[in-house]
């Protein structure tokens, strides 16, 4: 059956306003130009953001879409597993122990090949030459999510994860397609195991409750009618392979079409439900946006998406144009992922860290790439923080930035204690100054120098970077801390110099040193009294050296580890894993 798509709707679509905040005036500028980057890229160094700004908001939404560079020289992969691998015998031309070590060679080079093209993929982020793309290929390998604890062939998990790579922009029509034929998947969900004689419904229940229609769209007989139709689509050696014999050729009926339906029968009927463009548009707005559009928002957006044909470069044009993106609910409020937490860190500080470091981190903090925890992928927002996460979250940022080293991380994981790294700098308490002391946010609304004055009377007076007890903490779980043992023998040191580029913005004393840090380290606005703590910090750890308010930059050797050390606190507070 062929869709029609309805293009006189689609352009009365285009015209219609999706909210009530299009209604009033919107201005682009450098905080609604880093909103975006955040959301569409994964963060940005003020350079960038200025030159978004200078371009105007639709032609730097046109350049996102369609101005990436993509990877350049593709990735090349073995398959170890299905091919020879490290031999050139056949197995059955071999002795039972020699069997036994060929496949475990073959497993350990597939497991290296995977961490690397992991690495790859890291790199590319970073690299921000096509920063939508990625972003949208790490949506889809949540949305589509397959595991390599199951399929075991990094060559298939790599195949499709450029699939998705090569999709991510284009129509989400063909990407399902491609999807419902991709090795990995077929594998992942058993559809290798989907015969007539035994249908095996996992790929068409997920096809229907996850990848299109969303739950309560579907009955229990059309998931069993949509099995009836994939028999037979199977993984043939890393390929796609239909075996006749094994498909159903009988009548069947899913959500009431009736017919000798085959797989791509069942899945234009699923395009041509209502529900299909409400539920993969929803989930688009939701990770961009952070929270659920409410119906109206989500109604408009799913028939504009079904209305034209499943373009994904056309919805998100639209979003990334619609001022409610840019509304106050949105704006600074999405909790940040691992990938967006380490790569976003690694980004605005111009820190290029080995890519397997960071992909260590991201593990680490519970988003490991190619093993998403379910067939559901990742959940987002609050599901990513809890104390143990904050706390590691912090270490790792200090770590990153040179103020820990891994080997107290390693130690702290390996004898699975209370993680007690950093002087007692995670997620610490926030210093409540003396009743009697001057109002930090009031102070530093009209005079810097008051506010600066203000943190030398109520600093703490001990020299140490906290004066609060550390809270609490969890005990890793063992092997989170593994892959940093192979970052260790890198003996990486993060080429950083904030005293040199404080200086080079012109930031003297206390407050203009933390206004200044706080622009290169967070991806949004924070209050006064979180600036009126890092003051306080800085302050007391500026008096401990024995350096005057205005004069710690021209000290390098203390003001160095001092601001690294400043910095590992700020990135361990709350409001640093909002973006």
């Amino acid at each position: 059956m062929k869709r029609l798509a309805p293009s006189a709707l689609a352009a009365a679509l285009a015209l219609v306003p999706v909210a009530a905040a299009q209604q009033g005036g919107f201005v682009w500028d450098a905080a609604a130009a880093e909103h975006l980057l955040n959301r569409a890229g994964f963060g940005a160094r003020p350079a960038e953001i200025e030159a978004a700004v200078a371009m105007g908001r639709e032609a730097f939404v046109e350049h996102l879409l369609t101005g990436g560079t993509g990877r350049g020289e593709p990735y090349y992969a073995s398959d170890h597993m299905r091919g020879a691998g490290l031999s050139m015998l056949r197995m059955d031309e071999v002795d039972t122990q020699s069997k036994k070590e060929l496949r475990r060679l073959r497993r350990v080079r597939d497991g290296r090949q995977l961490r690397d093209f992991a690495a790859y993929w890291i790199e590319r982020m970073l690299s921000g030459e096509d920063p939508l793309r990625e972003k949208l290929t790490l949506f889809w390998h949540s949305h589509f999510a397959t595991s390599q604890r199951d399929v075991k062939n990094s060559f298939e998990m790599i195949r499709q994860n450029e699939l998705l790579h090569e999709h991510a922009l284009a129509s989400f029509e063909d990407l399902v397609r491609s999807i419902a034929r991709d090795p990995a998947m077929l594998e992942y969900l058993d559809n290798d195991d989907n015969r007539k004689e035994h249908p095996n419904e996992n790929f068409a229940r997920e096809l229907m409750e996850l990848f299109t229609l969303g739950e309560g769209n579907y009955t229990e007989e059309d998931v069993k009618e949509a099995a009836r139709a994939f028999t037979g689509w199977t993984d043939g050696k890393s390929s796609f392979r239909f075996k006749e014999n094994n498909h159903d050729e009988g009548e069947k009926v899913v959500l009431g079409v009736t017919g000798n339906l085959d797989g791509d029968d069942v899945i234009d009927i699923l395009l041509d439900r209502e529900a299909c463009g409400l539920h993969v548009a929803s989930k688009l707005i939701t990770y961009f946006e952070g929270v659920e559009p409410d119906p109206d928002r989500a109604g408009f957006y799913g028939e504009f998406f079904a209305a034209n044909d499943y373009d994904v470069e056309l919805l998100l044009r639209r979003l990334f144009n619609d001022p409610a993106f840019y509304r106050d609910e949105v704006v600074g409020t999405r909790i940040a992922g691992p990938v967006d937490f380490v790569v976003g860190t690694a980004r605005r500080l111009g820190i290029r860290a080995p890519a397997r470091l960071l992909n260590a981190c991201i593990g680490i903090l519970g988003q490991k790439l190619f093993e998403p925890p379910s067939v559901k992928g990742w959940d987002e927002g609050e599901a990513w923080i809890n104390t143990s996460s904050l706390m590691h979250r912090g270490n790792l940022a200090g770590m990153l930035i040179g103020a820990i080293a891994i080997d107290d991380i390693l130690a702290a994981g390996d004898h699975e204690v209370a993680m007690e790294i950093g002087a007692g700098m995670m997620a610490p308490e926030k210093i409540e100054p003396p009743a009697e002391s001057v109002s930090m946010s009031e102070a530093s609304a009209d005079s810097p120098e008051a506010a600066d004055a203000a943190a030398d009377e109520v600093a703490p007076q001990d020299g140490s970077m906290m004066a609060a007890a550390p809270p609490a903490r969890p005990r890793p779980r063992l092997g989170d801390f593994r892959p940093l043992k192979d970052a260790r023998a890198m003996e990486w040191e993060p080429r950083l110099n904030l005293t040199a580029r404080i200086h080079r913005l012109g930031a003297e004393k206390d407050g203009e040193i933390v206004r200044a840090l706080v622009d290169e380290l967070f991806a949004i606005e924070i209050d006064a009294d979180t600036r009126k703590y890092l003051r306080e910090i800085l302050a007391a750890e500026r008096k401990a050296a024995g350096i005057k308010n205005g004069k710690l930059l021209g000290h390098p050797d203390e003001s160095e580890p001092i601001l690294r050390k400043l910095a590992h606190v700020a990135l361990s507070l709350p409001e640093a894993q909002l973006h």
